[in-house]
C-alpha cells in the first residue's frame, strides 16, 4: 500500500532524474499561479523560440504558454473540483471520431495518440492531458487540440512534470 506522501515523494524523485538542460525555469506567480514550470528553450530542436510567451488576462482562469510555433501548453484553474481526470477519460473513451490509443497513463496525466484515417494516409497526433494539484487548486494542463509530434509531446510531458509550487522559505 502506498500513501499519498510516498507517491508525492516518488514523483519528486522522478522529477529530479529528468534532464532539463534544454529548458528554462519560469516563475508563474506574476501571472497568478504560485508555481514554477520548465519550458524548452531554443536549444531543444523543436523550433522553440528565445522568448517564452505567457498569455493571461488578469482575473481569468486560463493561461497559454508558448515557446515558438511548436510548443503550446494550456493551463486552466478548476479550483477545488477534483473530478476532471475521470471526466476527461470518459469523454476520450466515448468519442468516435478518432482512433485513440493510450500511450501512458498515470494518476496525474495521460498521453495518448489520435489517428484520423483518411483515404490517402493516416494522420497521427500525440496529446497530453494532466491535472496538477498545487496549493489547494486543481490545474488542468494540456497541449494544443490539434496535437503534436511524438518528439514535442516528450517536451510537453517534461514541462508538465516540472510544474510545481514555488518553494517559499522563511
Amino acid at each position: 500500500m502506498i500513501s499519498c506522501a510516498d507517491e508525492s515523494d516518488a514523483v519528486a524523485k522522478s522529477q529530479e532524474l529528468i534532464d532539463y538542460y534544454q529548458f528554462d525555469e519560469h516563475l508563474l506567480d506574476v501571472y497568478g499561479i504560485d508555481a514554477t514550470i520548465m519550458i524548452p528553450n531554443e536549444t531543444a530542436g523543436i523550433g522553440a523560440s528565445f522568448e517564452t510567451e505567457i498569455l493571461h488576462d488578469d482575473g481569468d482562469f486560463k493561461w497559454h504558454i508558448s515557446a515558438g510555433r511548436n510548443f503550446n501548453l494550456y493551463i486552466e484553474d478548476y479550483g477545488d473540483y477534483q473530478y476532471r481526470m475521470p471526466e476527461f477519460l470518459r469523454k476520450l473513451e466515448a468519442q468516435d471520431i478518432f482512433k485513440t490509443e493510450i500511450i501512458e497513463q498515470k494518476d496525474e496525466y495521460v498521453i495518448y495518440k489520435r489517428e484520423l484515417n483518411m483515404s490517402s494516409k493516416k494522420i497521427s497526433t500525440y496529446h497530453l492531458y494532466g491535472i496538477k494539484y498545487i496549493n489547494g487548486v486543481y490545474y488542468e494542463i494540456k497541449n494544443k487540440e490539434a496535437g503534436d509530434s511524438e518528439k514535442v509531446i516528450d517536451f510537453i510531458l517534461k514541462s508538465f512534470l516540472s510544474f510545481k509550487p514555488i518553494n517559499i522559505q522563511s
